[in-house]
Formats: structure tokens, C-alpha cells, sequence
């Protein structure tokens, strides 16, 4: 019973644990990570447009480890209000950038009417741009791209993957409309400032209980022998006291007294009884 009550509250503190992990989770927009970028003067606040650049989380399980995963950056709230874009994506160094058909990224259906490029960016990430005539960029995936986990994974293991963002003398990086004009100017304002949410691959494994279940056991050991010992003692101290009462009443009967039953005079009645029977042998004795 008290191991199967302390596996319950094992089972409920899991619970809360997976479900507090769930709210750790969820993704907040915010700035991209890099350089800071330069507002010159402007406010996001003012942009009339304000899109979120996600890129997505996925979890994988420890068994997994070695295996290629897919991520997908996504464009939120911009459909036909952009087209110039140029981004940089970096993640852990212990990722490795999969290519996908001879490209480091695929562009998806959100830029299916946008020209682009692709190119590795050090180690550990890489540069897609797209451009066009007019802002036809939509609503969506925006790229699709491959990395691959190390063999030795383990659970708990968590790799970032984010928007950087990068600026030199020669050229920054964009998310605006193809007139680059003030409502261009703000939406890019907002996007690398309050507009990325950042992904990751999250590694998950099982927990280990045995170590909790081993101390459960001890412990229930440890009562039933505390319990034998108290059941052992009381049985030695019954004893003890009905074998005093049977001396008691031996020493009572040699000593000449009647034994009490229960039953007050008993005891007489009985001597009585031996003394009358003593006497009408004798008399039928004499008689004869």
C-alpha cells in the first residue's frame, strides 16, 4: 500500500514536471540574435506592419541521435509587403548543416515567386537572400533546412538555432518592401528587433526512478521488521506473565489454600464434599 501511494506521488510530480517543461517552451518574439541592430532613429512601435520570423523547435527523442532534422523558418503577418530579404541563421557548433538536393536551404512556398541565393556561413550557419519586382513575398514557410544531431545525443540536451543578425560597411541584412521607403524602413525595424522567435532541437529521454524505488523498499523493510520485533516482544511478555500465574498457582495449592475460579466458596464446597463421601464409606465399612 505505501509503495503503491508513493509511486502515485511520483506519477503526479512527473505529470507537473512535463507540464511546466511544456510552458518553458513556448517561444516569445523577440530581438535577433548578433550585432544590434541600428535604428537610426526610428520606432518600431510606428511600424504599420509588424511580421514574426520563426524558426521552428522540435524534439526529438535520444534514440535519435545521429538522425537528420528538418526545421522550417516561417514568415508570419507580411503576405505581398516584402521582397528584398537577407538572413543569416546560426545554430549550435555541434550541429551539423545537411544539404538538401546540392542547396544548404530549400526556399518554400512563402517565396515561390521570389528569386533567391544560398550559401554556408562559417561552421555553423548560413546566408538566403530573395529579391524581387514587386512585393509578392506571402505568408508561410520561407526556407526549409536540414541538421543533423551528434551520435552522442543526450536526454536534456537542448541546440539553438536562431536569426543572427549581421551587419558590415558593405552590406546588412533585410526583411523590407522592394521600395525600401519608411513603412519598409519600420517593418525591418520591428522584425530584427521585436519580431524573431528563435528555435531549437530539444534531445528527450526517460527519467530513472530505480534509485527512488529502491529507497521505498528499504524503507518498507524496515518497518515490517520494526513491527516483527514489537509482535515478538509482546508475545514474550504474554508469556512471561502466564507462566508467573501458574507458579502463582502452584505455590497457592502446596501451600494448603483452595485456588480461586471465579466462582466465591467453590474451593470449601469441594472439601466438604471429599469430607462426606470419607464418612459414609466408613459408616457402610463398619456396618458390614
Amino acid at each position: 500500500m505505501k509503495k503503491n501511494a508513493f509511486k502515485s506521488v511520483i506519477a503526479a510530480l512527473a505529470v507537473s514536471a512535463v507540464a511546466v517543461s511544456s510552458t518553458a517552451m513556448v517561444a516569445f518574439a523577440g530581438k535577433a540574435a548578433g550585432q544590434e541592430y541600428d535604428l537610426a532613429g526610428l520606432d518600431p512601435n510606428n511600424a504599420t506592419v509588424k511580421p514574426t520570423i520563426t524558426i521552428e523547435t522540435k524534439e526529438v527523442e535520444v534514440s535519435d541521435a545521429g538522425s537528420t532534422v528538418t526545421l522550417n523558418l516561417s514568415v508570419e503577418g507580411a503576405a505581398g509587403k516584402y521582397a528584398p530579404t537577407g538572413l543569416h541563421v546560426q545554430f549550435d557548433s555541434r550541429l551539423k548543416l545537411v544539404q538538401r538536393d546540392g542547396e544548404y536551404a530549400e526556399k518554400g512556398d512563402a517565396g515561390k515567386k521570389l528569386s533567391y541565393t544560398e550559401e554556408k556561413d562559417g561552421d555553423n550557419g548560413f546566408f538566403v537572400t530573395t529579391s524581387a519586382d514587386k512585393d509578392s513575398g506571402n505568408d508561410g514557410v520561407l526556407w526549409t533546412f536540414d541538421l543533423q544531431i551528434p551520435a552522442d545525443a543526450k536526454a536534456g540536451d537542448v541546440y539553438p538555432v536562431e536569426v543572427a543578425y549581421k551587419s558590415t560597411e558593405n552590406a546588412k541584412d533585410l526583411f523590407t518592401n522592394v521600395d525600401q521607403n519608411e513603412e519598409g524602413q519600420l517593418m525591418q525595424a520591428w522584425v530584427f528587433t521585436n519580431g524573431i522567435v528563435q528555435g531549437a532541437i530539444k534531445v528527450n529521454g526517460p527519467t530513472e526512478p530505480p534509485t527512488t524505488e529502491s529507497t521505498t523498499t528499504t524503507t518498507e523493510s524496515t518497518t515490517t521488521t520494526t513491527e516483527a520485533t514489537t509482535t515478538e516482544a509482546t508475545t514474550s511478555k504474554a508469556a512471561t506473565t502466564t507462566q508467573a500465574a501458574t507458579t502463582a498457582a502452584k505455590t497457592t495449592t502446596k501451600a494448603g489454600n483452595s485456588p480461586k475460579t471465579g466462582v466465591q466458596g467453590a474451593g470449601l464446597a469441594v472439601a466438604g464434599l471429599a469430607i462426606a463421601v470419607g464418612t459414609a464409606f466408613a459408616l457402610r465399612k463398619k456396618e458390614d
